[in-house]
C-alpha cells in the first residue's frame, strides 16, 4: 500500500491544560498526539462539510419535491433560463 506524502504542516497554539487533555485522550486511544488530532480534525471537517452541502427531506417532502421536478417548468422560469447571463 502506497503511503501518502505528507507535505503540509498545521500548527496551533493552546494552553498547557488543553495540551495535557488532548495528549491524555490520544494516549487512551493508543495514538500519537498527531494521529489523534488529525483523525478528529478530519472527522469534524467531514461532518461540517456534510451539514453544509447535504439537503435532507422527510419522505413525504421528498415525494412532493420529486413530483414537482417532474412537472413542466413554469413559463417565467423558462424565460429566465433563456436570458443571456449578465456576465456574458
Amino acid at each position: 500500500m502506497a503511503t501518502a506524502v505528507k507535505d503540509c504542516r498545521f500548527d496551533m497554539r493552546m494552553t498547557s491544560a488543553q495540551r495535557d487533555e488532548v495528549e491524555r485522550a490520544a494516549s487512551l486511544r493508543g495514538q500519537t498526539l498527531t494521529q489523534w488530532a488529525l483523525d478528529h480534525l478530519l472527522e469534524a471537517a467531514r461532518y461540517d462539510i456534510e451539514q453544509e452541502t447535504t439537503t435532507r427531506l422527510a419522505s413525504g417532502d421528498f415525494a412532493r419535491f420529486a413530483a414537482a421536478i417532474e412537472e413542466p417548468m413554469p413559463e417565467a422560469a423558462r424565460k429566465l433560463v433563456a436570458q443571456k447571463a449578465v456576465w456574458e
